[in-house]
């Protein structure tokens, strides 16, 4: 049975404090033809949950909203106009861009932001299938298909870097990890990483572009921004290309022009959104099908903790202070 009202992670301001939450209820609205009712199973959080909650992400909400972008959970209702989907079924899902997030007993989204899942894929499993398995697999589809020899990724020790070092090996492309700790290296070596360096240690300059020219390492797939992207983009070799997906750095890149007219680099930027905007239906079924077969594999994500909505904003403190060590999950 539906109930009238569900509980909530309200987001009441981008201030990014304490105060800017509210765990609280919401009645549940009629849903449209197109759209499907889905009871939440879990959600996790993720650094574009982290950005968004500033109000930094490229996507800024009406407030009061519920946050989160991704979860799992049973379709519980469906619009007259909804085809090809059933109540009962389980499914991994995304945010509508307009309305709650996944940080609710309950979320309203389109057929389109559902992936049903595979009977071998639990609902914890399913509820980090979108974003970082489909990004980690969208970057290094693209290093294959422009023929770079090898890849080079920051933020190597986080939950999407390590998926790309895995995927990358599956698909026989070398991967140069950059971190910032010891004790990062040694994580990435125990995941069989071949070639990791630290951009604190001493000597990081020479030993990043002479690897680079050794493997032709033409792609930087970049989580930071900032000074580390300026530094590892011009230590590349000449015609590289730089592609951001993330900000952790929350810095502007300043580059000096010299390096896009007479080294040919380039930067573009990732949005997970945009580049499965351009697959057709049955490229997205295929995709999300062989993510599923890997995600107990070369896409398994690292649970750290599992909190109840009335963690709030004290969850992701959580998150932001054990980033490496996997992620933090509403279980509702």
């Amino acid at each position: 049975m539906i109930p009238e009202q569900m509980k909530i992670i309200s987001l009441i301001s981008y201030e990014d404090s304490p105060n800017s939450f509210q765990v609280t209820h919401k009645p549940l609205r009629p849903i449209k033809e197109n759209e499907v009712l889905i009871k939440m199973e879990a959600s996790p959080i993720n650094p574009s949950d982290l950005m968004f909650v500033k109000g930094m992400y490229g996507i800024k909400k009406k407030l009061p909203i519920v946050p989160g972008f991704e979860g799992s959970g049973i379709i519980v209702a469906k619009g007259t106009d909804v085809q090809n989907v059933s109540e009962g079924m389980r499914v991994s899902c995304s945010a509508p861009y307009n309305g709650d997030g996944t940080w609710a007993e309950y979320m309203i989204t389109t057929k389109e932001s559902c992936i049903p899942l595979l009977d071998s894929v639990s609902l914890k499993e399913g509820a980090t299938l979108f974003v970082n398995p489909l990004t980690a697999r969208g970057l290094v589809e693209i290093g294959i298909k422009e023929k770079h020899g090898a890849i080079v990724q920051t933020a190597a020790a986080s939950s999407l870097g390590k998926m790309v070092i895995k995927f990358a090996r599956r698909e026989n492309i070398p991967v140069i990890n950059i971190v910032r700790r010891d004790e990062q290296v040694e994580v990435l070596k125990q995941e069989g990483a071949d070639h990791v360096l630290n951009s604190s240690e001493q000597g990081f300059d020479s030993k990043l572009r002479k690897l680079a020219k050794t493997l032709n390492a033409t792609l930087l797939i970049d989580a930071v921004a900032g000074n580390l992207l300026v530094k590892v983009l011009s230590l590349l070799p000449m015609g590289s290309k730089a592609i951001v997906y993330g900000a952790l750095s929350e810095e502007g890149i300043q580059m000096n022009p010299g390096i896009f007219i007479f080294q040919n680099k380039k930067i573009e930027g990732f949005w997970l959104s945009s580049f499965l905007f351009q697959k057709t239906p049955e490229e997205m079924l295929k995709i999300a099908n062989e993510v599923q077969e890997l995600i107990s594999k070369e896409f398994k994500t690292e649970i750290y903790k599992e909190v109840p909505l009335e963690e709030g904003y004290n969850a992701l403190q959580i998150y932001k202070e054990n980033m490496g060590k996997g992620k933090v999950l509403f279980v509702l």
